[in-house]
């Protein structure tokens, strides 16, 4: 789903939200890279968004995976670059894609998630995948506040919209049992993994997260490969960074990184161009 289109664009980014979220959660983000002139490309992947939810097919990562890995394929055939910018699960979705990947201009970690380890996730909670390997799988984890947001306004709202929709700005109000399976599969798959992406990576977590610890993010810069990196550390946001107190720090330094990376691979490629003229004048 391509919410946000560019005609005259040479630059995409993909936008993958959190699991069984909606675009929504993204904030203002969509709107300032589509200003700056970029193509924007939201996702709406079966049985990962919450619109497009079926209860009747098996839940695999592998087809979330296939799902980003095409859009960027089929935007390449018309952009010069292709960027992600991934919130919670849906930035461990895309380290899942540049770890498999050479061609992706650069990614946006935004809230990534290697564990559920923040500080309201009580201890008992990583046992709750132990029915559904027991074979005990029609259940579901209960969202509960704060809902990722320490705006207190917000939260309200948030809370409104759960006990009349069932979804919100910030996702769902529950998650199937399924769907935690098959994250934590992807989860592992990533930590394994991380050593394999070497694309620019920007990532920005909030040192009060109470879903993913900073150490989520640490991990990730350690073991990268990736030659340009950047954290934002903030102090007055819980996970959902892109809608909570301090969302404005987050949209204009996702743009500024994309910006910079994009002029860095023109850079790049202007400087090939050059030497390579320089090498042919100098055999003749």
């Amino acid at each position: 789903m391509t919410l946000f289109k560019q005609a005259n664009a040479k630059h995409a980014v993909v936008l993958i939200h959190g699991l069984c979220g909606t675009p929504m959660e993204l904030g203002s983000i969509p709107k300032a890279l589509n200003d700056a002139g970029y193509h924007v490309h939201t996702c709406n992947i079966t049985n990962y968004t919450a619109t497009s939810l079926d209860k009747t097919q098996s839940i695999d990562w592998n087809l979330w995976h296939e799902y980003v890995d095409e859009a960027i394929s089929q935007l390449l055939e018309s952009y010069e670059t292709v960027s992600l910018c991934g919130l919670s699960m849906g930035a461990t979705l895309a380290l899942a894609v540049a770890s498999k990947r050479d061609d992706i201009n650069s990614i946006a970690l935004l809230s990534p998630v290697l564990r559920y380890d923040g500080w309201a996730i009580k201890w008992y909670e990583n046992l709750m995948l132990i029915p559904y390997l027991l074979g005990i799988r029609h259940w579901s984890y209960k969202e509960s506040e704060p809902f990722g947001i320490k705006n207190i306004e917000l939260r309200r709202r948030v809370i409104k919209s759960l006990e009349k929709d069932g979804v919100s700005q910030v996702g769902a109000a529950e998650i199937s049992a399924r769907h935690l399976y098959t994250a934590q599969k992807m989860m592992k798959q990533v930590r394994n993994s991380l050593e394999d992406v070497a694309t620019d990576v920007l990532c920005i977590h909030a040192i009060d997260d109470e879903t993913a610890a900073p150490r989520n993010t640490e991990e990730i810069m350690a073991k990268i490969s990736s030659e340009t990196k950047k954290v934002v550390w903030l102090g007055d946001c819980y996970h959902i960074i892109t809608v909570d107190n301090e969302r404005e720090i987050v949209t204009n330094e996702v743009l500024r990184f994309i910006q910079k990376s994009i002029k860095s691979h023109e850079n790049e490629i202007n400087y090939r161009k050059v030497s390579k003229r320089s090498m042919l004048k100098d055999r003749r």
